[in-house]
């Protein structure tokens, strides 16, 4: 028997809409864009230069939200559009590629590149796994407990990625189908240990040190490594509590034995062999790294020191420069430096002064409904935007509300950075809810209920926090 050829049957004109929706709606967002750029009738008590920067922002806004292009190129684009309607001066706008944010996560990116490369994260793992993993409540908590710690030295999505063929291998090997409650929860643990560690240091997301970054552009203050986490830690780390008595419970249905794995660890082991110097210089340099952060950071600045740790990494010939620039994220680099480039725009112009002034001052917030709307607000367009893309749509209005409150912008930062980290719904919504997901184990619908559930609880937590722990170190 022939096989039977499908023929399409749709209209002509419905087929071509759907090959090039992105490009014909590009092309239609291009048209507006220059509809609204030239535009004469400006609003009354706003300069020209702050209109040209308000609608290059709504561009900028819709590219990102619809990810038609590569967020990076978009943030290049915003940056040519910037200077071609004379907005800020050429010189100043391509300088935000020299902010000492952006060099700091070069930094990292390559530290963490010589902590990967070196065996060094990858015997951690195995380590833990073998010693904590021998039962299902076990199993799933120090995977929980492991990403969310390695989290605070390597980006949220090289953690998740690092651990995920290994949680694959464990459940291959206990013979795990789809429906399996330990399956599902092993990689729950993976994703939401990964969020949750990588929102308390510098370390974990790019989108801290660009917060960072668009705080001191604008006002001149920075954020320390240790105030950062002395502020974030304590509460994402009762959260991190919550969430693994939460999956102990959910794990105790499973009475699957993982005494399989114990021989699959010492195979793996020997496989690794015995510690090479290259993971000890790695562990050397980390914690040289780490020690300067806490208590030098100050004097040195958190950008020269990941700086200097990079360039070890070189020195004592721990990575190469083919490892690291594989690493790096170059499209992440371009991202932030447009978009802090834009974000000194809206402050600059006196777009932001005019937007508060005119409407922003109007809305009497309390300080406890300006922290609730701000931080609801953050943590569920990140959902469905950029975390970074968040940062910036977000925090200079942000912070220019607080200085009208009276309150200090540095409480903006992380009324807007902390949430923004906190993506559990959807597998769009970050990279370690993606890598999850793609294990076949984890379902939209389930995904997208627990990740709402893990958000109010985010947002509860947080909150009570922010109105009594945030007020006894003086954030506020």
């Amino acid at each position: 028997m022939k096989n039977r050829v499908y023929v399409d049957r749709r209209p002509l004109t419905t087929l071509f809409l759907i090959e090039y929706k992105n490009a014909i709606l590009l092309l239609f967002s291009f048209i507006f864009f220059l509809l609204f750029i030239s535009n004469e009738n400006i609003p009354q008590g706003m300069s020209i230069h702050a209109y040209h920067a308000l609608v290059i922002f709504v561009f900028a806004i819709f590219l990102w939200t619809t990810n038609l292009i590569p967020l990076a190129i978009t943030s290049l684009m915003v940056m040519g559009l910037l200077a071609t309607f004379k907005v800020l001066p050429d010189e100043k706008i391509f300088s935000f590629f020299g902010n000492k944010s952006l060099f700091f996560i070069i930094g990292a990116f390559i530290i963490s590149a010589g902590i990967s490369g070196s065996g060094l994260s990858k015997r951690i793992s195995y380590y833990i796994l073998s010693k904590f993993g021998d039962k299902p409540q076990k199993l799933v908590l120090a995977v929980f407990f492991l990403s969310a710690a390695l989290s605070h030295v390597m980006p949220e999505h090289a953690v998740a990625a690092m651990l995920f063929p290994i949680l694959m291998s464990m459940c291959n090997r206990l013979n795990l189908k789809s429906g399996s409650i330990l399956g599902k929860y092993i990689f729950y643990a993976l994703a939401w240990g990964s969020v949750l560690g990588g929102v308390v240091t510098f370390l974990g997301g790019a989108r801290n040190p660009l917060a960072i970054g668009i705080l001191e552009q604008t006002t001149g203050q920075s954020i320390g490594f240790l105030e950062w986490m002395i502020t974030v830690a304590p509460p994402i780390y009762l959260v991190i509590i919550l969430v693994a008595i939460y999956l102990s419970r959910q794990v105790r249905a499973s009475t699957k034995d993982t005494q399989i794995l114990k021989i699959m660890f010492s195979e793996g082991g020997e496989r690794i062999g015995k510690i090479h110097f290259k993971e000890i210089k790695a562990l050397l340099i980390l914690i040289g790294t780490i020690y300067m952060w806490v208590f030098e950071s100050s004097r040195f600045g958190i950008a020269n020191v990941a700086l200097i740790s990079a360039a070890l990494f070189f020195v004592l010939n721990v990575t190469n420069w083919e490892d690291a620039k594989n690493e790096i994220n170059w499209g992440a680099i371009l991202m932030y430096g447009g978009a802090i480039a834009l974000g000194t725009a809206l402050e600059q112009t006196g777009l932001l002064e005019y937007i508060n002034e005119n409407y922003i001052s109007n809305m009497n917030f309390s300080t406890l409904s300006f922290m609730l709307v701000v931080f609801t607000l953050s943590v569920f367009l990140t959902e469905g935007v950029s975390n970074a893309a968040v940062v910036v749509i977000l925090l200079p209005v942000v912070m220019k509300t607080a200085i009208s409150m009276h309150l200090p912008p540095t409480l903006a930062v992380y009324l807007v950075a902390v949430p923004s980290g906190l993506a559990f719904m959807f597998p769009m919504s970050s990279p370690p809810n993606a890598i999850a997901y793609s294990s076949g184990f984890i379902k939209t619908g389930e995904t997208a209920k627990k990740g709402f559930i893990l958000c109010i609880l985010c947002l509860v937590v947080v909150m009570a926090f922010a109105l009594t722990y945030w007020r006894a170190i003086n954030i506020y």
